[in-house]
């Protein structure tokens, strides 16, 4: 088997291998000799450089086959379920232009500094003069960045990292630095700096190595989802496509079929961006993650909400639910939305002994919730309906909420 990358099932190409695996072999396109009629002209200039994107190449719509048949596949071959009950995937309304997050790597040693994303399995840095991906504020916010980074001698000297994040809904912006350790007194004339060219600019925060930490004005953005208020801190996790954010939302409520009468466990809970919206129809609402930054800002806007049934505790899932089983306690539905390694074979156990009548699973990688439905299934669950929502245009990765039932 030899994987050639930003080509097509169906083309010809003349290939150059590069490595050598037992089993397999990597190889990079020289030429295509006769092209797929879904290929289209990446309109990145740096796609196949940089490391952000792998699918520019490839029609819109074929993306969409492409991801739904990637996921079959790990069904089938990883899952062992060859009767998935697979809806239509939600496509994305703009296939570029949607990430309201962006993390820059820099290199200030340089000069002119370098300052873009770092190239495919590399620490190299590849500059760019826009990223297609990117929201139109995004870009703005890059260009101001870079020009800063590279003409204003006050600032520290070593920037490794900058993290821009847009609220999608208010249109204000987050940065995030980091460095090594330097004094506060240059980390605030960088500060000044950058408020003075980017007027939407609400919230600084820089950290050092050692974990220095300087916070200027707030550490964190304010966001709304379908009428509904977040705080999201500087390190929380949030959805990087706003534009899709509510459609997964209303397949995770859809699918939890609540009535107003059940109990409901959150692991992963991070910000409560699914637990406020499934506790408005609930009876009661328990969410956990191990993430304190998180918890904090579940709990914050669950108060803002008015929510006084639901609750968000710091606890790693396993523990959780352990300490859960030992109470002797239960649920009506079980909300998981785990990294992409999916979930803990023992917490998938341990969630068994709750007796869940619903599970819904929302996971960013087809492969680990394959294994994890298998594991389900072998436990006694069957997979329902899975629901493929397309958050990361041009990209290979695919979103699918998931719903197992007893």
């Amino acid at each position: 088997v030899v994987f050639v990358p930003r080509t097509l099932p169906g083309e010809t190409v003349e290939s150059r291998i590069t490595t050598v695996k037992k089993g397999y072999a990597e190889a990079q396109p020289e030429k295509i000799l006769n092209p797929s009629s879904n290929r289209v002209e990446p309109p990145c200039p740096v796609f196949g450089n940089c490391g952000g994107c792998q699918w520019q190449h490839i029609a819109y719509h074929t993306q969409l086959e492409e991801k739904v048949n990637i996921l079959r596949e790990d069904l089938a071959r990883i899952g062992k379920i060859s009767d998935a009950n697979l809806l239509p995937p939600i496509p994305a309304p703009e296939p570029y232009e949607y990430r309201s997050r962006i993390q820059l790597k820099t290199d200030r040693s340089k000069n002119p500094p370098e300052i873009g994303f770092y190239a495919h399995e590399s620490h190299r840095i590849v500059s760019f003069d826009r990223c297609m991906i990117a929201a139109p504020a995004i870009n703005e916010a890059i260009r101001k960045i870079r020009t800063v980074l590279t003409e204003f001698k006050g600032g520290p000297k070593y920037i490794t990292e900058v993290h821009v994040h847009q609220s999608g809904a208010r249109g204000k912006l987050l940065l995030r630095l980091v460095g090594m350790d330097e004094p506060r007194e240059p980390v605030n004339r960088l500060f000044a700096e950058f408020e003075r060219v980017l007027p939407d600019l609400v919230s600084q925060v820089y950290y050092g190595r050692s974990g220095q930490r300087f916070v200027r004005k707030r550490d964190y953005l304010l966001e709304e989802y379908k009428g509904v208020r977040f705080r999201i801190s500087d390190r929380s996790f949030a959805q990087v496509n706003w534009n899709q954010t509510g459609p997964l939302i209303d397949t995770v409520v859809g699918f939890a079929g609540l009535t107003g009468s059940e109990s409901v466990l959150e692991l992963y809970s991070g910000i409560g961006t699914f637990g406020l919206f499934l506790g408005e129809g609930a009876k009661a609402l328990t969410g956990y993650d191990e993430d304190p930054l998180a918890v904090k800002d579940a709990v914050y806007n669950a108060g803002q909400k008015g929510m006084t049934h639901a609750r968000f505790l710091r606890k790693p899932a396993i523990e959780a639910v352990r300490d859960l089983v030992d109470e002797k306690r239960s649920f009506d539905c079980v909300v998981l939305d785990p990294p992409r390694e999916g979930v803990d074979r023992a917490v998938l156990k341990a969630i068994r002994k709750l007796n869940p009548s619903r599970i819904v699973y929302v996971s960013c990688h087809p492969a680990s919730l394959a294994r994890d439905l298998r594991i389900m299934i072998d436990a006694g669950y069957r997979a329902g309906r899975l629901q493929p929502i397309d958050l990361f245009p041009q990209t290979h990765h695919l979103e699918v909420v998931a719903e197992i039932l007893p």
